[in-house]
């Protein structure tokens, strides 16, 4: 089995829905390609990586906009396609099943080139957003065998257009693994957890969203009634470095601190300290899904991340950002998807501080976003259940 993604946090899904496939069918081999960057997804679970793609400037959103696309064709574009097409050409004779996920475009290299019976995971598309294109149809109807979209709405969409279409389950939640949720939190008062994203661009990111926190600092102190402490939590991706973090906002008077030789073995990559009083920001690498779990509330300006923290019912706060991820069209879309879980503001230190307050001090608009941010993501477990249908075509082959 040839899995093909095309993102970052596609290669987690393809990843975990890869892992679970080798605890129920061990007797299938896997591989996997990533069209966009190294794969590292994929070494968690030992699926070997039979290309790497070189990273393009638009880190992978090259659909955005004309000038992402642009920027990606002088940075080698390209190239890189010829490459891919001609190994798939190449490791025709070897594969048995293509498993694409992400876009139409996957299966249109798996269809053309690999030629090879196809299962795809449309994860950039909902229906919630926007149905899928006729030519989209199109090509799901020619190329696939089955398709496993992220939620249910979309599923009943294409099934009622004759395509082989269930919903089997959100594999976004079957990628967080928890630890222990516990050391993060608080008894009483709030916890914060800030995503900046997953690319370069959370350096630039980190800038707008401590300047939030800064201002909500400050709006906590003119304002009486509201006591309690604060803890600031940043989910840290692998990627990204700490230092370069710190080296980033040092002009706007934050400094780093290390962590703890116990902090140090807790995931703790040190402490951000503010230029007010108290101000302190955790760096956490490695400990994503505990961070969520131990949030009041969510502050981000990630694609996969938000998604997930509202499947578990956190209340996610967001504005766009300054790179190609996390764009105000990317920011507009994904509130299409998730509704009321997600609060889109302006990037205004002011107005975002003023809308974290308005949830927290806010118990039914807590509960009210929670439960919508469950209901557009869905359940765990959609990666057992395809698994087990993979597990199946291999056995009737």
């Amino acid at each position: 089995m040839l899995i093909i993604s095309n993102g970052h946090g596609e290669d987690q899904i393809a990843a975990v829905l890869g892992g679970k496939l080798a605890e129920v069918a061990p007797e299938v081999t896997i591989r996997a390609l990533p069209l966009v960057g190294a794969g590292r997804a994929y070494a968690q679970y030992g699926i070997p990586v039979i290309m790497q793609a070189e990273e393009l400037p638009s880190g992978g959103f090259a659909r955005n906009s004309l000038r992402n696309l642009w920027m990606d064709v002088k940075g080698g574009l390209l190239g890189q396609i010829a490459s891919q097409i001609q190994l798939l050409r190449k490791i025709r004779p070897e594969v048995d099943l293509a498993v694409c996920v992400g876009d139409v475009y996957l299966i249109m290299l798996a269809g053309m080139f690999l030629k090879k019976p196809v299962y795809f995971l449309p994860t950039a598309k909902s229906d919630y957003i926007r149905p899928h294109w006729r030519i989209e149809v199109s090509l799901m109807r020619r190329f696939c065998q089955r398709i496993f979209p992220r939620d249910a709405r979309t599923a009943r969409s294409l099934a009622r257009q004759g395509l082989p279409a269930e919903f089997a389950g959100n594999l976004m939640m079957d990628c967080l693994s928890f630890r222990d949720p516990d050391y993060f939190r608080l008894e009483k008062d709030w916890v914060i957890t800030l995503l900046p994203g997953s690319r370069r661009e959370a350096y630039e990111n980190m800038v707008d969203l401590t300047a939030a926190l800064t201002a909500l600092e400050e709006l906590l102190a003119e304002q009486q009634g509201i006591a309690g402490t604060r803890r600031y939590l940043l989910a840290l991706a692998g990627g990204l470095e700490v230092a370069v973090m710190a080296e980033r906002l040092a002009p706007m008077d934050w400094r780093l601190v290390e962590p703890l030789p116990e902090e140090a073995a807790q995931g703790i990559c040190g402490h951000l300290q503010g230029p007010r009083e108290g101000l302190s920001i955790m760096v956490v690498k490695g400990r994503f899904a505990d961070l969520l779990a131990a949030s009041d509330l969510v502050l981000g300006l990630a694609g996969t991340g938000n998604e997930q923290a509202a499947g578990l019912g956190k209340p996610v706060v967001a504005f766009p950002g300054r790179g190609p991820q996390f764009s105000e069209k990317f920011a507009q879309m994904q509130k299409r998807l998730l509704g009321e879980a997600v609060s889109l503001v302006a990037r205004e230190p002011r107005v975002v501080a003023q809308e974290i307050l308005n949830i927290l001090t806010n118990a039914d608009r807590r509960e009210q976003m929670g439960k919508v941010g469950r209901e557009r993501m869905g359940e765990p477990g959609g990666a057992k259940a395809i698994a087990l249908q993979i597990k199946e075509y291999f056995r009737q082959r």
